[in-house]
């Protein structure tokens, strides 16, 4: 775990996904982090298919794969509940974000691109 100056948040990454929280997370944190990190693996289908009407309407035709190399490495923000995606490749000014509901990623709201 590290504190991200820039970010003034704390980081962490597990198996391609950053965590970042505004205060030091207690000492049972890494339990949390392996269970979203591999739900997220699990349902990064189901994640796109949640997206990709709205990148299709952004960006024209794209693909579940394309969707998939594009994004960048996740950013869950696990206390706000969201995930962001600020290295995604679409194009160079735009941030992707969702709020997830529960540890499964099963109920997904409020995609939005800001940038």
């Amino acid at each position: 775990m590290n504190f991200d100056e820039s970010l003034q948040q704390y980081t962490y990454e597990h198996e391609g996904v950053i965590f970042v929280w505004d205060e030091e997370p207690d000492c049972d944190f890494i339990y949390k982090v392996e269970l979203l990190s591999k739900n997220y693996q699990e349902n990064l289908n189901r994640i796109i298919n949640f997206m990709l009407a709205d990148l299709k309407e952004m960006y024209g035709e794209v693909s579940e794969e394309d969707v998939k190399n594009k994004l960048g490495k996740p950013i869950i923000d696990y206390n706000q509940g969201t995930v962001s995606y600020c290295e995604q490749t679409f194009d160079d000014w735009h941030l992707f974000e969702f709020e997830f509901w529960d540890d499964q990623f099963e109920t997904l709201k409020c995609f939005s691109v800001n940038g």
